[in-house]
């Protein structure tokens, strides 16, 4: 399932990267549109054919078109979502087929993250806003009409711990390594000089051993 992600988003995203999580707004939303267009696109035709069926040709475009329409609606309620990816958060907004933008919100730069469910349809099917801070106070991600906001907000926060995370475990390996460096570097450029070794300790190494005497 993360395939079709990764293909839909692509335009949007760095090389390497990956799409973890996608959080889209709730279908609700596109009920009315979709309503109106079954309505005077689908419904409306079949009607007038049944009364006139020498205008089949016309209305075969017309349902075409409201065709079109359905996609269109489809595709900008799919596209507008919060991608969580391997490196960021990434919120997408489509407003047609040639017109497309995207923001993106590091992991370290998020303060905090919130959410609100207002009205008795948002509370009953559980959807609603979710905002999303950088750090500084101000404002940069917003998903409104997102489904299930409370678990947006786990997932998006578990996604940053571990990211922090891995993030930190791998800057004290790259610190230690460069240490290592540094050090090898250092004794080669300069050798521990040999330590001399006593007189004493020469002479009597040098002497042969007196056996006892009886």
């Amino acid at each position: 399932m993360k395939k079709i992600p990764q293909i839909m988003f692509k335009p949007h995203l760095d090389p390497g990267e990956e799409v973890l999580q996608v959080f889209h707004r709730h279908p609700f939303i596109m009920l009315p549109s979709l309503g109106r267009i079954l309505f005077f696109t689908f419904l409306v035709p079949l009607f007038i054919l049944y009364l006139f069926p020498q205008f089949w040709i016309f209305l075969l475009l017309w349902m075409g078109i409201g065709l079109i329409r359905v996609v269109y609606v489809l595709f900008n309620w799919y596209h507008d979502a919060l991608l969580v990816t391997n490196v960021s958060l990434l919120k997408t907004y489509w407003n047609g087929f040639f017109d497309r933008s995207s923001s993106r919100l590091e992991y370290p730069m998020i303060e905090g993250i919130s959410y609100a469910i207002q009205g008795f349809r948002r509370t009953i099917f559980n959807y609603g806003h979710v905002h999303i801070n950088r750090s500084g106070g101000s404002s940069v991600l917003d998903l409104p009409d997102a489904i299930n906001p409370p678990k947006v907000e786990r997932m998006v926060l578990s996604y940053q711990e571990n990211f922090v995370s891995d993030q930190s475990m791998k800057d004290s390996e790259t610190l230690k390594g460069l240490l290592v460096e540094m050090i090898r570097h250092h004794n080669k450029n300069n050798p521990q000089p040999e330590k001399p070794q006593n007189a004493s300790q020469k002479n009597v190494r040098g002497k042969n051993p007196q056996p006892p005497k009886k």
